[in-house]
């Protein structure tokens, strides 16, 4: 499992749709791999304990595979389908986005809009706070959850309790912002509970009714809804966690409110969420103008690209990032009541890959790379090259010292492009100084050759991965040189 700093995440195949289109596809698509793809799914399941799991791969607007394993249930030995429901978490964030820049579409809000043109009661120091803000986490808001530490959180808030909007605002503008709008990036969750109230606001119905009614239901997404604990929701999988000794326990009560707001609050199949991705790519949702706008990597009032602890980028809702040259957008979900998720587009091949599961917490992001790389080698996990490339050994050095250098404050440009420098979050010297690397290992390299891969502008000549423990856990770095061999980013997994 990775390093909190670093989150920021056997049933047969049946069925998928009444309209068996996600069937006809898989007939038309034969993969060869199928096999593979099955066994290497399964034993990362009983390695990692997944009761169950479901996943979908979409390709040039088209469903080429998709499988469903294991139980929804434990306790009945129920078998999860591809109809079996599962939250999504943070992955609700892309669709809140998308709710917002619907509105900015219908001229009835602009990103650059205060918030508190939308929310009364705020206090002056929230004055230049926008809906880009919210969106992109650069409001300096404090999250209730801590998914981003470094930071204090909201206090007060209780998971089992049902909550109105104006007691949530109240809770959020009573805490001190972190920093000011604008100055740094910080993950929060608070950011997507707010926007959630704001399209409520102004469309004048609630967030999961608007949503359904603009996206759900034009989607043809007739598997998903907003979570309610009360209600009964056929096919729901049950959450489960993983304890400190390894043991499976049921997941943890979270009231409906907190189940169901703008920042997690959806449950879904893996085929429901194919839908969404060719929609969304489609254009049929929002048009490319718009798309792009939500694709582009959030700046800071510097200027410059805001950066989180493991060098990802973030636009309007998604994250962005680079795999192994490769450019990927999309977004991770964790639950604590019991549920991992991952949604991944690469651009560069037109192919998303989906993968739910029902257990807190999983390497899900692992499982979805290397379901990718089953259709697209290039994309294999750092865990699953097999490349040697021995010279690459003797970086190690230079690694430990750039992590020892970053962790001291004192990290210059004779080991790091100064782009590079000046864009790395300050939390991040902060969380290497408290959970210092204590082994690092070099792994594999891509070499770009006629690739142009760049960083920050910053021409990249090769990308080496590393094994890095900190404390107990063991993680995984991609460091990204140029050809004067200069650390130019990095992405941590």
């Amino acid at each position: 499992m990775r390093p909190q700093f670093l989150l920021i995440s056997m049933a047969f195949l049946f069925i998928c749709s009444p309209s068996n289109l996600f069937v006809q596809e898989n007939k038309d698509n034969q993969n060869p791999d199928k096999k593979k793809i099955e066994g290497y799914i399964k034993d990362e399941m009983k390695t990692q304990q997944i009761p169950g799991l479901t996943y979908a791969v979409v390709r040039n607007g088209k469903v080429i595979d998709s499988g469903a394993y294991g139980l929804a249930n434990i306790e009945l030995q129920a078998p999860v389908t591809l109809h079996t429901r599962f939250a999504l978490g943070s992955i609700g964030k892309t669709f809140t986005a998308t709710g917002i820049m619907i509105l900015v579409k219908d001229e009835m809000l602009s990103l650059d809009d205060p918030v508190n043109k939308y929310i009364d009661s705020l206090p002056d120091t929230w004055g230049s706070i926008t809906l880009r803000h919210l969106l992109n986490h650069t409001s300096g808001i404090r999250d209730y959850i801590g998914d981003f530490p470094g930071y204090p959180v909201i206090q007060g808030r209780d998971r089992k309790q049902e909550y109105t909007e104006a007691q949530i605002i109240h809770m959020a503008a009573d805490a001190p912002l972190n920093f000011a709008a604008g100055e740094r990036w910080a993950y929060s969750n608070m950011n997507f509970v707010l926007l959630g109230f704001i399209i409520h606001k102004v469309s004048g119905k609630p967030l999961p009714e608007f949503i359904n009614e603009r996206i759900f239901s034009p989607l043809g997404m007739s598997e998903t809804r907003y979570i309610s604990v009360r209600d009964i929701i056929p096919g729901r999988a049950t959450g489960y966690l993983l304890d400190d000794n390894g043991k499976i326990t049921n997941g943890i009560y979270v009231s409906t409110f907190f189940s169901s707001t703008g920042d997690m609050g959806i449950i879904t199949t893996a085929c429901d969420m194919a839908k969404w991705s060719i929609g969304l790519n489609s254009g049929k949702i929002l048009d490319k103008t718009i798309l792009n706008q939500m694709w582009e990597p959030a700046k800071l009032s510097s200027g410059m690209e805001a950066t989180g602890l493991g060098g990802s980028n973030y636009g309007l809702g998604w994250f962005l990032d680079d795999h192994r040259g490769y450019k990927v957008r999309g977004h991770g979900g964790s639950f604590i009541n019991g549920y991992t998720s991952d949604f991944l587009y690469f651009d560069d091949f037109d192919l998303s890959v989906i993968v739910l599961t029902n257990l807190n917490p999983t390497d899900v992001h692992w499982i979805c790379l290397n379901i990718g790389g089953f259709f697209v080698p290039e994309l294999s996990g750092i865990d699953r090259i097999k490349v040697n490339v021995d010279e690459e050994a003797n970086s190690v050095d230079r690694v430990r010292n750039f992590f020892e250098e970053l962790a001291n404050n004192s990290l210059d440009t004779s080991l790091a492009t100064d782009n590079f420098i000046k864009r790395i979050n300050p939390v991040t010297e902060i969380i290497l100084n408290q959970d210092a690397p204590t082994f690092i290992s070099y792994v594999s390299s891509d070499r770009l050759k006629d690739r142009k891969v760049e960083c920050y502008g910053i021409p990249i000549q090769k990308i080496n991965y590393y094994r890095v423990q900190f404390g107990g856990e063991t993680n995984y770095f991609a460091i990204y040189f140029t050809a004067e061999n200069k650390i130019a980013g990095m992405v941590g997994y």
